[in-house]
């Protein structure tokens, strides 16, 4: 019954904090949002090597989803040819940087300032891309066509389909949350969790993050963003840990989380994996590694103070 109600909790903080942002994001879409941001990106996406006209496909995945960037993506690749290099470095971007009003929201409730983990997640997708386009360039590799092997079903994009579609991710939510925190009791309890704790502590002692962190850092970077950051806030609650830890577990869970699925997702694209897989880890952890040397004591503080709110 406690783990229960601590999950109703949790689901419900996250409901409060996505749904606004989702309708939010679902009005403003119509509005032409996308291609604003769309044309203030076409410079940087010279920067990576990539056409101006990519921007649209970035922006859409900033501000929807990673699925709303591919589908625009699969339109553009009707009438333009596209190297298995170009396709890796903007799968490697929207991997960095997606649905950040409704991420950027709930990875907020963990102390995090939104505006400096936006600053965060475009720099490294900015820097990330720039780096892949001049080792494809200076190697001379990936420049072959890119072969997509994605279909895309037609889909219901009027509003009783959205509604549908939003009340089955919460639902979802809720029951996902409830099991990790049914499974975390009972691996507790055997003692597998001070295993796991253990045999990660290298990984997060490297990284500057207390290892007892290893399963929520485990749980975002598999199954993504609303799971890990619902397990912080649990964390946050219980104040079992310092909020500096819980600071730099945010961090490095926006730049690499949903890590297999949002793979899966890009390999039918053509993208290689040097960019979306082992390019987001190399780049996330040298991110947090940077953000925890250069991080002030006062500005932890002030994180602080955000939690206690």
């Amino acid at each position: 019954m406690k783990l229960l109600k601590e999950s109703v909790r949790i689901s419900l903080k996250l409901l409060k904090i996505m749904l606004p942002i989702s309708i939010l994001v679902k009005v403003g879409s119509n509005f032409g949002i996308i291609d604003i941001l769309s044309k203030t990106l076409s410079p940087l996406m010279k920067i990576m090597g990539l056409s101006g006209e990519m921007g649209i496909v970035w922006a859409t995945a900033m501000i929807t989803n990673i699925y709303g960037g591919i589908l625009v993506l699969f339109t553009m690749v009707q009438n333009n040819v596209f190297t298995v290099a170009e396709i890796t470095i903007v799968a490697s971007i929207i991997l960095f940087a997606h649905s950040l009003p409704v991420e950027l929201k709930v990875i907020s409730e963990t102390g995090a300032k939104p505006w400096k983990i936006l600053s965060i997640r475009v720099l490294c997708a900015v820097i990330s891309g720039g780096c892949l386009n001049f080792l494809f360039k200076f190697f001379n590799i990936y420049q072959e066509t890119a072969v997509f092997r994605f279909t895309l079903k037609e889909s219901n994009s009027g509003i009783t389909s959205w509604i549908l579609g939003e009340l089955k991710k919460y639902i979802t939510i809720f029951v996902i949350i409830f099991i990790l925190l049914t499974l975390m009791e009972g691996l507790k309890k055997i003692g597998v969790i001070d295993w796991i704790n253990d045999k990660f502590s290298p990984v997060m002692s490297f990284l500057g993050i207390d290892p007892g962190l290893s399963l929520t850092c485990i749980v975002g970077l598999t199954m993504g963003i609303s799971y890990g950051s619902g397990l912080i806030i649990k964390e946050t609650r219980e104040g079992n840990y310092n909020r500096r830890d819980l600071f730099l577990v945010a961090v490095f869970m926006s730049l690499c989380h949903a890590l297999i699925e949002d793979t899966l997702l890009m390999i039918p694209l053509g993208a290689k994996m040097i960019g979306i897989f082992w390019g987001r880890i190399f780049f996330a952890v040298i991110f947090t590694l940077i953000f925890n040397k250069i991080m002030p004591k006062d500005e932890i503080k002030e994180v602080e103070a955000e939690l206690e709110k």
